[in-house]
This record gives structure tokens, sequence and C-alpha cells, in this order.
């Protein structure tokens, strides 16, 4: 049996890049995983929440520790197992029965309370487990996260699966981290379901090839470039003098005499603190950016190629006109996440009535650091923390009623930005005007995007034209505004 994808077994017809999740192999894994690091380092409000649930563990975890308070700390670390209904990491199997969690946390609880890193107060956070504890690294620290966060996950997913009209069953969530009981919760709730097994989706903003923090950069880059200038400083006999009368001291030599261990980076991190908060600043200054498709595809044991171009003839095949409006929709939709992500992110559909139909409108969270979507929240200073997006499959232009529409969801606290998405616009000229009208009136922020501007669009994004992408985007907002 080959691999059989989430979106594949689900009926979706979409590839990576138009989804908001990572597209996950029901039956095995892929290796990717849940940086804690990059979750603490994203100001989005969804991170946030999962921010907070986990320094609210950890917190809690390191108090019982370092009380000597073992039956409650077993208790915290029941609930730590591998995190099997996410299907990320290194493969893992069928988990072995119920006492999986106790075996984990027992495990765990030594390795912690055996630690001076933990007693000394030397770990701050989820992350420095990778760095000072032995035994604990990506996998361990990724499964970690997620069962803590698990109830924002079980959230996301059941949107994700609304938006894809995907069938759910009522199942047992599995344990998560409740910060307002201070304790792990179950409850049963509607997940996705494959042989028997909940499936949860996690955010392709959140993944990682690896946990940020990582204890052999912090070795080769900080602590043996300290142990150089130290032993230079003291003349030892690590000291070597070139023929140009240079003194060095070779890291091969400084290896030997201080392997990479975690006990010894523990031991040294206590005399020289300075030099892990250095690291620590440089591992923030230098978190690196979201991985793209191409780099999630990479990690997929049967990859597929990623390549945009479809999504011009994908959109070209839609007819104009009510029949089709819901075609329309669903493409338009792929393709604003194929367009935005990862800078939107979280989208979803809400329902209004429109002339006794449904309509569905979409709402992207706006988590962007860089480009249009930040320039637009930064420097030109519009209120923008969720983005509107309305999709009209008219072969007439837009008017007063669709953009009022449009504008009736743009609100004080909410946004006032939005995206109106159409098929061909005849008169330019007259639907800017009602564009700048409605600016001047209400101070709303509407654009105008048409079958040839989403066309465009997409030839930059797959070429990765990054400049010339947000230049268009930028000369949009300026036909507006100026």
């Amino acid at each position: 049996m080959g691999i059989i994808r989430f979106s594949d077994y689900f009926g979706i017809n979409k590839s990576q890049a138009e989804l908001d999740f990572v597209d996950i192999p029901l039956n095995t894994d892929i290796e990717l995983y849940v940086d804690p690091f990059a979750i603490f380092l994203d100001k989005d409000i969804w991170f946030n929440k999962c921010n907070n649930l986990i320094i609210d563990f950890f917190d809690r975890l390191i108090y019982e520790l370092k009380n000597n308070n073992k039956s409650k700390a077993l208790e915290l670390m029941g609930n730590l197992s591998e995190a099997n209904d996410a299907n990320l990491g290194l493969s893992k199997g069928i988990p072995d029965g119920k006492g999986i969690g106790k075996k984990y946390g027992l495990l765990l609880y030594k390795k912690l309370n055996n630690s001076k890193a933990v007693k000394t107060g030397k770990v701050e956070d989820i992350s420095d487990l990778e760095l000072l504890i032995p035994g604990i690294s990506n996998d361990r620290i990724s499964d970690m996260t997620i069962n803590i966060i698990r109830g924002m996950l079980i959230a996301y997913t059941y949107n994700q699966c609304k938006l894809y009209d995907i069938e759910m069953k009522k199942i047992a969530s599995g344990m998560y981290w409740d910060d307002g009981i201070g304790f792990w919760r179950n409850a049963f709730v509607y997940l996705p379901v494959y042989e028997g097994k909940r499936i949860i989706l996690v955010p392709k903003v959140s993944v990682r090839y690896r946990i940020r923090t990582n204890h052999k950069e912090y070795y080769n880059k900080f602590v043996l470039d300290f142990l150089q200038a130290e032993h230079l400083r003291a003349n030892s006999s690590l000291v070597h003098v070139l023929k140009n009368k240079k003194r060095k001291v070779l890291k091969k030599d400084l290896k030997e005499k201080y392997p990479c261990t975690k006990e010894f980076l523990f031991e040294f991190s206590n005399k020289n603190s300075r030099v892990l908060r250095e690291y620590k600043k440089y591992i923030i200054d230098n978190a690196g950016n979201e991985l793209d498709n191409e780099a999630i595809e990479e990690r997929q044991k049967e990859p597929r190629e990623i390549d945009l171009m479809y999504l011009i003839d994908k959109l070209k095949e839609i007819k104009y006109g009510k029949k089709e409006a819901n075609r329309y929709h669903e493409c338009i939709k792929g393709i604003i996440v194929a367009l935005f992500s990862p800078e939107l992110y979280k989208i979803k559909k809400e329902k209004n009535i429109d002339r006794g139909l449904k309509r569905l409108d979409l709402v992207a969270n706006n988590r962007a650091k860089r480009g249009f979507f930040n320039r637009i929240s930064n420097i030109h200073r519009i209120l923008c923390p969720k983005i509107i997006i309305e999709c009209k499959n008219y072969k007439e232009d837009p008017k007063n009623p669709e953009l009022d529409q449009l504008l009736g969801r743009l609100g004080k606290k909410r946004s006032h930005f939005g995206i109106l998405a159409c098929r061909n616009i005849k008169d330019k000229k007259r639907l800017l005007e009602r564009c700048k009208i409605i600016l001047e009136n209400h101070g709303r922020y509407i654009i105008v995007i048409e079958d040839k501007d989403i066309f465009e669009l997409i030839k930059l994004k797959n070429y990765k034209k990054i400049k010339e992408f947000d230049d268009y985007m930028d000369d949009k907002l300026s036909e507006l505004i100026m």
C-alpha cells in the first residue's frame, strides 16, 4: 500500500500549496516537528494562546520537580506520550496501549529529576530540554508540545474540516492541558477519523525541520569559541604557535578535551551563564522563516511537485454565474492560501444570507512579518489583524450592493481591509471610484482583484519573484489611496 494523504482520503481536491495545514500521511509519519520556540516567537493571538499553555504547564512541572513532589510531577508527565494523532516526527508505529503515557512519564521524570539543570533552575523553558537534558531531542519535544496544545489543535482541525465539509465523528480528544484548572483534561469532540483513530491537523506555519534550539550548534558556535578565547588568554598547553608567530587553539583539540555531551554543556553553562544567554539571543535573531510548500513536500515519503501554474487552468475552467459560484469560491479559497501563506493563515468561512441564498465569506488571520500585509499594518497603519475576502462569480462588474456587503464585514475591531475577488472588470475606473468613496466616507480599504490579477500573481509566486509579487499588491493599494 502506498502513502495515503489526508487530502486524498477525505476527497479534498487540493495540493499542499492550497492547504493551510500539513497534508499529513495517514498511514505513516512525516518528519516535521512542532517547535515550541517558533510558537514563542510568533505574536499571532493563536500562537500566544498556545505559548501560554506551554508556559503554564512547564512552570508547574518545574515547581513540582524542584520541590521533590514526585507524585504530582508524575501526574503532570503521565500524559506526555507519543502524539500519534498528529502523524508528525519519526515513524512511531501503533501505540502499545494505555500505559504508554505513564511509561514515558516515568522515563521523563527520571531524566528531569536526576538533572542538576532542573534543580538549579537552569532549565527555564521547554526548549532548554534539548540543550541540557540527555536523551531529549526533536521528536520528544515536539510530542510534548503537541500534547500540551492539543486542545488548540483540535479546535483548529474542527474549523478546517468545516471549511472543506469533511465528515467528523464524536471521539475521545486525548489529554490536553487546561491552564484554567492547571491540569490535564479529556473530552468527547468531533474530529476526522481514519481506521478508528482520531486525526489532528497542524498549521503549516508551526512546523520546522527540527527544534530551533540545538545543543550541537550551541557547542560548536558558542561554547568552543568561548573556550578558544579562554585558553588563548591563559596561554594553556592547547595553544599552538604558528610559523607566522600567531597563537591559535584548534577546535579539534578542544573537542577531545571537552566532548559534546549534555552533561558537559550543563556544567559549562552553570559556570558561564552569559554564553547560554548569548546563544538564546542568537537563535531569536536567527530564528529562520517558516517552511515553504516545497520544503514540506521534501519531507513526504512520496513527495509531489509544487507548481502553482495549474491554478490558472483551474480558475479558467469555472464558468461565470450562480451555478458555479461554490466552485469558484472553493478555487479562490485555495488560491488565497497558495498566494499569501504563511502571511495569511487559519482561513475559515463565515455564513450569511444573500438574496435568500447561502453565501460564504473567507476570513484569514494576518500574521505577516514581511511583505505586503505587514506593510499595510505597520507602514500604512491600517487595522487588519484579519483579512476579509468576498468572492463574486459574476459576469458583470461588482456594483454598490457587492461592495456594501464587504463593507458590512469590516468593523472597528476586526479589520479595516478587505479583498473583493471577481472575474472580469470592464469599467475599472468606475469600480475604483466606488472603492475610493468607501474609503473617504467609512475609512475602510477594499481592493478588487480580477482573474487577470490572480493569473499574474500566480506566475510571480510560482517563479519566486517575491519583490515583483509585493510590488504588484502595493500597486493595487496605491491605486486606491493615491
